[in-house]
């Protein structure tokens, strides 16, 4: 069985949104973590609820532009070169 160029990269851009999935849900858990040990050890409960909303949303951003900025990425031109 050929494969051809466009099977490539559609297996290409599938196992990079693979990966991708992987770290952001890595990001995620990460995120939640963080957050439970703010709440669990934190001494004030009002400093606490201030820290993971801050927390939170300072993630959220950054979470939100690194998927725009990932899936802005031009996978097509990405991959195998097709001249040396």
């Amino acid at each position: 069985m050929r494969y051809t160029i466009d099977d490539i990269y559609s297996s290409m851009q599938s196992l990079f949104g693979l990966f991708y999935t992987l770290l952001f849900l890595c990001y995620i858990f990460a995120a939640l973590f963080v957050v439970f040990h703010i709440l669990r050890y934190s001494l004030d409960r009002k400093k606490a609820l201030f820290g993971v909303t801050f927390f939170l949303s300072v993630a959220a951003i950054l979470l939100f532009i690194n998927a725009i900025l990932f899936f802005s990425l031009p996978f097509s031109e990405l991959g195998i070169p097709t001249s040396f």
